[in-house]
């Protein structure tokens, strides 16, 4: 239920008193647990970044096609992420809950990626998509061992409000900085050196690969999950008992449903944002799109950074929620703004809200994230189970059916409503050109509002999170 509004604290009491010492995570162990979403990024936006341009530019497969193969995987992830939730959530073994878990994916990720971009040239439409099919499936039950484990162990390091914001900050740091690469993976494999972008994807798969391996194992060996003795000590729990149960954890439903919705809107503009820089900004010139998508990359780490410094300062100051708020809202504004910067012939305008909805993004991020850790506290305090496993699997779930979904808008949108033409040599019209501009601004405006709306009515307010925390040390041992 709600709870009522806090009274506001007087301007001078409003920064909040220092962690306990027994509740700091070392910056070393912070760093090291965000290298894993290094691999995690990479394993996840790589292949974004290179299905279409492989697939669809280059193959001829339909992108309809290519959504329909991630869709499939994605439901398979529906089995899949609760499976690997429940098994790190009931693992008795002495490494831990999510460690064991977390390095088997990170290899197995990593192994499997260089694989997806193997399919001969000669295949027909049809084998080409039946083998995108079947190696979908195989990276995603490896990105699944990855992922649920690496979300599930942030959520374990401390059991402190502001401590859980400072981890998701530095590991903001950390992944700004990575991610600088991301943007440039289909402009390096696009080099003319390599050939064609087909031999360039095959050959920067396997840097990326190696990418995912070693970031992946780093949080597996140095990171201390806090809660392996309370969630070792409690019963084992059936995975279809513990989801009828999550059911009814209305702010886990709030912050993770604003998380899929706000990816649903931005993950559909990462499919249509290589056709607008590509086509509708740089007249059809492959390369000075992906060169343009490099150069958003890196202006979006230079403020990202800004942005969670920023967001570290405001969240000792100001409640989750309402930073969150403001964040959304800057959102919104900067992409209604495209409208008027996305214009053909004049690419570095489209530069202009890049800062700004780099740090409200960040700030969007690294919020969102530490109230998620929150909700598990809640969790444990209304159903009597550390369950981070189940959480984490149930959310990455959400995210990857908005993902993919998203993927499926995206691909039916450039077939059927923008009328792309992927035929080679096809000069696009300029319908095309207007109904690209426009789906593409319209599409993630409205989810952020959505995002906005939804966000409004999350109940937990930092009062409410450390009663629920002295209530949970009075049943059982603090960690």
């Amino acid at each position: 239920m709600p709870d009522p509004a806090d009274p506001p604290a007087p301007a001078a009491a409003r920064v909040d008193p220092p962690v306990r010492p027994e509740d700091r995570v070392p910056l070393g162990q912070k760093c090291a647990y965000a290298m894993g979403v290094v691999s995690d990024h990479y394993a996840m936006f790589a292949l974004g970044a290179f299905i279409l341009p492989f697939f669809n530019v280059t193959l001829g497969l339909s992108a309809t096609a290519v959504a329909g193969a991630m869709a499939l995987a994605r439901l398979w992830d529906a089995v899949n992420d609760p499976l690997v939730g429940s098994l790190s959530d009931n693992c008795r073994s002495r490494f831990g809950r999510r460690r064991p878990f977390l390095l088997a994916g990170a290899v197995c990720a990593g192994v499997v990626f260089p694989l997806i971009w193997l399919v001969p040239e000669s295949w027909s439409d049809g084998w080409t998509f039946a083998w995108l099919c079947g190696i979908l499936l195989v990276y995603y039950t490896a990105y699944s061992l990855l992922s649920v484990p690496y979300e599930s162990l942030g959520m374990e390091l401390t059991p402190d409000y502001q401590e859980r914001t400072d981890i998701y900050a530095v590991r903001t740091y950390v992944q700004r900085a990575f991610d600088l690469g991301i943007p440039w993976i289909l402009p390096l494999a696009s080099l003319t050196v390599f050939g064609g972008l087909i031999n360039g994807i095959r050959l920067v798969s396997v840097l990326v690969g190696l990418v995912i391996v070693f970031a992946g194992v780093v949080p597996a060996i140095f990171c201390v999950e806090r809660y392996q003795e309370v969630g070792q000590a409690q019963e084992k729990e059936n995975p279809l008992r513990g989801m009828k149960t999550l059911v009814r954890n209305g702010p886990f439903w709030i912050v993770m449903g604003s998380i899929a919705l706000y990816l649903f809107g931005i993950m559909t503009n990462s499919v249509l944002g290589f056709y607008v820089h590509t086509y509708y900004v740089c007249g059809g010139d492959i390369q000075a799109g992906a060169i343009l998508g490099g150069h958003h990359g890196t202006v979006g780490l230079v403020f990202g950074i800004l942005g969670a410094i920023l967001t570290q300062w405001l969240s000792r100051r100001v409640e989750k929620k309402k930073l969150l708020l403001a964040c959304v809202a800057v959102l919104f504004v900067g992409t209604l703004s495209w409208w008027w910067t996305y214009l053909p012939g004049r690419p570095y305008l489209t530069l202009a809200s890049r800062p700004f909805l780099a740090m409200a993004e960040t700030g969007f991020w690294v919020l969102a994230i530490s109230m998620r850790a929150d909700i598990g506290d809640y969790d444990e305090w209304r159903f009597g189970r550390r369950r981070e496993g189940l959480i984490a699997a149930a959310g990455n779930w959400l995210v990857k059916l908005s993902m993919t979904v998203s993927v499926l808008i995206g691909g039916l949108l450039l077939d059927y409503v923008i009328r792309y033409d992927a035929t080679p040599e096809a000069v696009q019209t300029p319908h095309t050109m207007f109904m690209l501009k426009a789906c593409y601004v319209a599409v993630q405006a409205s989810f952020t509002a959505l995002v906005f709306l939804l966000l409004w009515q999350y109940p937990l307010s930092k009062k409410r999170l450390l009663e629920i925390r002295t209530e949970l040390e009075e049943r059982r041992p603090a960690v």
